[in-house]
């Protein structure tokens, strides 16, 4: 509407669109003037669009390829990872250390959503119907820690012990047989709405808990909250190597190690084209956007109305 009044109101010029102008209040002509202001930037913004081509492979645009660090053939364990991913976090995919699983992982499914109820994953319903117990990679008070550590740390040295003891055996049993592992990618926020909006799941799953053995390697482009936090991938390599049995210790290492390989392939990659390529205009700093925003608007009013 507004623009299709300036489109009119622009044929008009020198005195007469001075008093034409005077039928616009103040406020208006800003508006107007902001309004053909933004459809400027948008009509820019879109012509300097280009489709980018993605590898067939790896799904990203070719100067962030992970492809040259990735196995020869998809790596296989017995643990299965199901990853239950925020929407949000699925959109962040230059960020998301997700996309990686797949691309070693035999056995790694993906599904994007804010709430899951069992029926909804045929690999959980599966799981159930043999009498397991999927398992969920979240701390709780009933959590079977994965490490031997967070055990309640009782000043009875023998219910101390019995912990311990309780623990070790709920993993030995746990070690003894194929797992279903789900794993919550998003935010701890994200993570945690997503626990609470998703009661019947968690009902159904052993939760699992283990404390991160060193710094995230992600830290020096997406800072995590906490020293012990670190990224979903690194958080599967850790579970995978505590839960795969002691004759397969040799091969979960492995996998581990190629895990994170690829991952810091992927941030070093990351930082090496943020060092390299110029400032995006779109992410100038957020004063130097107000001041050009602010002054083609000024040029447009002044334009349009003479004032």
């Amino acid at each position: 509407m507004l623009l299709s009044g300036v489109n009119s109101f622009s044929q008009h010029s020198g005195e007469n669109r001075k008093e034409f102008g005077k039928t616009f209040k103040p406020h208006l002509k800003t508006k107007i003037a902001s309004s053909v202001a933004k459809t400027e930037r948008r009509d820019k913004e879109r012509s300097h669009r280009v489709h980018r081509a993605l590898c067939s492979k790896c799904k990203r645009v070719p100067v962030l390829c992970v492809c040259p660090s990735l196995p020869s053939e998809l790596l296989n364990v017995s643990t299965h990872i199901l990853v239950l991913q925020h929407p949000r976090e699925f959109r962040r995919k230059s960020l998301s250390t997700v996309p990686l699983l797949p691309l070693i992982l035999k056995k790694c499914t993906i599904k994007v959503g804010y709430n899951f109820e069992p029926n909804q994953l045929q690999l959980v319903n599966d799981f159930i119907e043999k009498g397991r117990k999927p398992l969920l990679l979240f701390p709780g008070n009933d959590a079977v820690s994965l490490d031997g550590t967070n055990l309640p740390n009782d000043s009875d040295v023998d219910e101390s012990n019995i912990a311990k003891q309780l623990n070790s055996e709920r993993l030995e049993k746990l070690k003894s047989e194929p797992q279903l592992l789900i794993v919550l990618d998003g935010t701890w926020a994200e993570a945690k709405r997503m626990l609470m909006q998703s009661p019947n799941l968690v009902s159904k799953c052993q939760q699992v808990q283990f404390t991160a053995e060193q710094k995230s390697i992600y830290d020096v482009v997406r800072p995590e909250p906490e020293k012990h936090c670190i990224s979903t991938l690194e958080a599967c390599a850790y579970a995978l190597l505590l839960l795969e049995p002691d004759e397969s210790k040799e091969r979960a290492q492995y996998v581990k190690e190629q895990l994170e390989s690829s991952m810091k392939y992927m941030v070093q990659t990351k930082i090496q084209i943020n060092e390299e390529k110029e400032p995006d205009p779109r992410f100038v700093t957020q004063g130097m956007k107000i001041y050009e925003k602010n002054k083609r608007r000024f040029e447009i009013k002044r334009d349009l109305f003479g004032s």
